[in-house]
């Protein structure tokens, strides 16, 4: 292969290079390496083209001058002619015979030729075809990689937020079982197996006896009230003293003061029965509300003495004095009173079982207890009393 036809395919190999570089089928690095390498064997083509150029004339001179010598020394004579022109014929036949091999051994030589642009488009579209699905793969399995790890770290903290929620019962308590015109109860109260369990409602049946006749302050409502808080539904049953029943009951239950209040035995079936015992006092089979939680104010065994009004006070109480300041004014206008203070300690607040101070007792036989302005001692006083003062107003306001 001559240094014209190397100098070629070099060149166009460089080109190819370059352009396989810019459509990025080989790196910069390749590039340079395959470009420094080319240039190196151009250069060195160059210098050996050059070297021929300088001794190509030197040469010919040298084979012209050869020439003419033989032609001058030896005439050719006709059968050294002859035999000329018989080397000549073969030379051609040779030449003949030579010539296609030749030009097959120089087509296989020949550099490639140049791509043609639509032939380098249709050779490089499937890569870059090629690249840009495997892109687009590459984008898929990421996307895909986030959805999973989104819905695992999802399904991560979810499960843990519902590991770490609090456990809550069905029911701690009956009063968490609540159901219209029915009784709840708590089966295994607290736990992870508690429910409620609802029953027909099996009110308490409540005797209450009661003297409205001769107790003006004898108001049943808010004691019934604390009854059916402590134990649901309750059948209140009223009975008056004065009837035949009512003494009758009196004696049996051996009653102190009124209002009584008895409830059934049954009553220790209630699940709140053991809270709320110990103001209760066993008697003929039922248990009688105690006197000081039934606010009882009736004595009612006791003599009825008109216009007479007692004070128990306690020595050092601050109530005590403020009460007795109050009562000046009622007793200024109430001159036909028949009024006593009575200590803590003495006979008669024993006798009585007053605890509480200041307290009134009206007539030896009602008593209301509390710091009270001079109007309200006179209204009490005067439901068991009528007197011309009771017509007059007194302050409405406490004094100190």
């Amino acid at each position: 292969m001559d240094d014209k036809t190397q100098q070629e395919r070099l060149e166009q190999e460089l080109r190819f290079l370059k352009e396989s570089f810019e459509a990025e089928v080989i790196s910069k690095e390749e590039f340079e390496k395959g470009k420094e390498r080319i240039e190196k064997k151009l250069k060195q083509i160059d210098k050996t083209a050059k070297k021929s150029v300088e001794e190509k004339p030197a040469e010919a001179k040298k084979e012209e001058t050869n020439t003419e010598e033989a032609k001058k020394e030896e005439p050719k004579t006709e059968v050294q002619e002859q035999k000329a022109e018989e080397t000549k014929e073969t030379l051609k036949e040779e030449t003949k015979n030579i010539t296609p091999k030749a030009e097959e051994a120089a087509e296989e030589q020949k550099p490639p030729e140049a791509k043609k642009p639509e032939e380098k488009t249709k050779e490089e579209k499937p890569k870059e075809d090629k690249k840009e699905g495997n892109k687009a793969f590459k984008y898929a399995v990421v996307f895909v990689v986030l959805v999973l790890a989104v819905f695992f770290l999802y399904s991560f903290f979810t499960s843990s937020a519902k590991s770490q929620e609090k456990f809550v019962p069905l029911c701690k308590s009956n009063k968490d079982c609540t159901q219209e015109g029915k009784e709840g109860i708590c089966l295994k109260p607290g736990t992870k197996d508690a429910k409620c369990e609802f029953r027909e409602i099996q009110k308490t049946n409540v005797i209450v006896l009661n003297d409205k006749k001769d107790c003006f302050n004898c108001d049943t409502q808010r004691v019934l009230s604390i009854l059916e808080s402590w134990f649901g539904a309750i059948s209140p049953k009223e009975i008056d003293y004065n009837s035949n029943q009512g003494k009758s009951l009196a004696e049996k239950f051996n009653a102190e003061m009124l209002p009584l209040y008895v409830l059934e035995e049954n009553i220790t079936k209630k699940q709140n029965f053991e809270q709320f015992k110990q103001v209760f006092i066993k008697k003929e089979g039922n248990y009688v509300l105690s006197d000081n939680v039934a606010s009882s104010t009736l004595y009612y065994k006791r003599e009825n003495i008109p216009n007479k009004l007692d004070l128990f006070v306690k020595e050092g109480d601050a109530a005590s004095t403020k009460a007795e300041n109050n009562l000046r004014e009622f007793l200024d206008t109430f001159k036909e009173v028949k009024f006593e203070k009575h200590l803590s300690n003495d006979n008669l607040t024993e006798e009585l079982g007053v605890k509480v101070f200041p307290t009134f007792l009206v007539n030896n036989k009602v008593k209301f207890s509390g710091v009270h302005p001079a109007e309200t001692i006179k209204t009490n006083f005067c439901k068991l009393n009528k007197l011309a003062e009771c017509e007059k107003s007194l302050s409405k306001s406490l004094v100190s």
